[in-house]
């Protein structure tokens, strides 16, 4: 994680110091190219605030999405302006100054629709084909905390109320760091009160429960009415739910320790979907998982689906059905690029 963190803020202070460059550019302000890379550190600093011990709100919350909305910005304008600089080179009839100057209104066009896009999760329907009848809603990656907070919570509320389902999974990364700290109430009153099936709401751990800790977030979760499957199955209307703690605990049951030969019917939950085909050769009906976003933003979604398999499409491995959610919500930049955060309903419908 360190490792991951420390890239992340080199690839940050790179993309400022490219648009503090243009900025000089376009200007001749020597003062305003420094405060485009000043504000490069902006989302690492956003980052530690989330870790640290600050309880203020309005503070965290306000630094935090000035953070990640320039985060956004200085990874999409330095390809706008490499895209620029190639168009201009065969066309030189319209000024490059004009086109540079151009990308401080087409690039924050450009992730505002991916905002909107990002704070609104809709419900997506996918049918398998099993021995009995049962509607389960599958929500994955919500990650409650100083961005995605009551508005995005509500909607997820309003995708099951739609859905009606029989039972409501949470695929993990339910909860952040800051959830911890600054919205706990808001958290616990929504799930508590408007997330509702007709038998209960089930949840699996993620890395990021991990990351903010694992008993703190247990508490929070058996607060608002959660059910938690750590390594373990649970049975519902003659289907065995099975909850697997995620990979980043490498000393997490195998499968075999936690299903037993007379389990039918299985459906493993497991965040990180690293062990779709331990699930098939456990003859599961349904394997689910979360974690990649679909890369949350293009052109990432490429490298996710390499590593992971195809985000937002039901496929079979072997005999088993496997589907990897979009997740609900973000983390990071709040922008949704190049595909849509839902709230999945399996309705598994008895064969003929």
């Amino acid at each position: 994680m360190a490792v991951v963190f420390s890239v992340v803020i080199v690839l940050q202070i790179l993309a400022g110091y490219f648009c503090a460059k243009v900025a000089q550019y376009l200007t001749k302000k020597v003062w305003l190219g420094f405060l485009a890379m000043l504000f490069a550190l902006v989302p690492a600093v956003s980052i530690y605030l989330k870790k640290s011990l600050i309880h203020c709100e309005w503070f965290t919350n306000g630094f935090c999405y000035l953070g990640y909305i320039y985060l956004g910005f200085i990874l999409y304008f330095p390809v706008y302006c490499i895209a620029v600089f190639v168009f201009h080179k065969f066309y030189k009839k319209i000024s490059l100054k004009k086109l540079l100057s151009a990308g401080f209104v087409l690039v924050p066009i450009f992730l505002f629709g991916g905002y909107l896009n990002a704070i609104n999760p809709r419900l997506k329907t996918i049918n398998i084909e099993g021995s009995s009848d049962l509607k389960i809603c599958f929500v994955s990656d919500i990650h409650v905390g100083c961005i995605n907070t009551k508005h995005i919570l509500n909607r997820v509320a309003d995708c099951i109320e739609k859905a009606n389902p029989d039972v409501v999974i949470l695929g993990g990364d339910v909860l952040d760091i800051e959830a911890l700290k600054v919205y706990e109430k808001t958290f616990v009153d929504i799930m508590r009160d408007k997330i509702t099936s007709k038998y209960e709401t089930y949840t699996v751990i993620g890395n990021h429960e991990i990351y903010a800790g694992v008993e703190e977030c247990v508490r929070l979760l058996k607060q608002a009415k959660i059910k938690i499957l750590i390594d373990k199955a649970v049975e519902v209307k003659g289907f065995n739910i099975v909850g697997r703690l995620d990979r980043t605990v490498l000393q997490r049951k195998s499968l075999s320790q936690i299903v037993t030969n007379d389990m039918k019917n299985l459906i493993v939950i497991d965040h990180t979907p690293s062990a779709i085909e331990e699930s098939a050769d456990h003859h599961a009906l349904l394997h689910l998982s979360g974690h990649t976003h679909a890369g949350q933003t293009f052109p990432i979604n490429f490298v996710v689906d390499y590593m992971f398999g195809p985000t937002g499409d039901l496929r079979k491995v072997k005999n088993t059905y496997a589907y990897i959610t979009n997740g609900a919500g973000f983390w990071g930049p709040p922008y949704r690029i190049g595909n849509i955060p839902e709230v999945v309903l399996i309705n598994i419908f008895k064969g003929k």
